[in-house]
């Protein structure tokens, strides 16, 4: 700490006996973030939906993706983001997922969900 304020002192004593402009850096504005949605201007690919994980069951292609950036399944219910996980190629994978409310008496649930018709959460009494 003592060392710190000496160099200081010595910065200040300098600049009092040979009092040059101080040069600046300016630094650019910051870019906007990133879209999910879009594909980035940088050469990435444009974006991608999954393949049908198992026989039988919905693949990435069978949800629409909104304007709004949200999903809709094929029971009319909307998907929200949940997570981005940026992969070991360089890309970036949006995980999707519905309300527990909107899946558990779906009709469609065994040929959506992981589990099928199970699941870890109970129904609430």
């Amino acid at each position: 700490m003592v060392s710190q304020w000496v160099w200081n002192l010595l910065l200040e004593l300098g600049h009092q006996l040979h009092p040059d402009p101080v040069r600046t850096t300016e630094f650019a504005p910051d870019l906007p973030p990133p879209s999910p949605y879009t594909s980035p201007a940088s050469g990435y690919a444009p974006p991608q939906v999954s393949l049908s994980w198992k026989t039988g069951r919905f693949s990435g292609q069978d949800f629409t993706l909104q304007p709004d950036g949200t999903l809709r399944c094929l029971a009319d219910q909307q998907l929200f983001a949940h997570e981005y996980r940026r992969e070991a190629d360089g890309s970036l994978r949006v995980v999707y997922g519905a309300s527990i409310h909107s899946c558990r008496h779906c009709p469609l649930r065994e040929q959506c969900q992981w589990n099928g018709g199970a699941t870890a959460k109970p129904e609430p009494a």
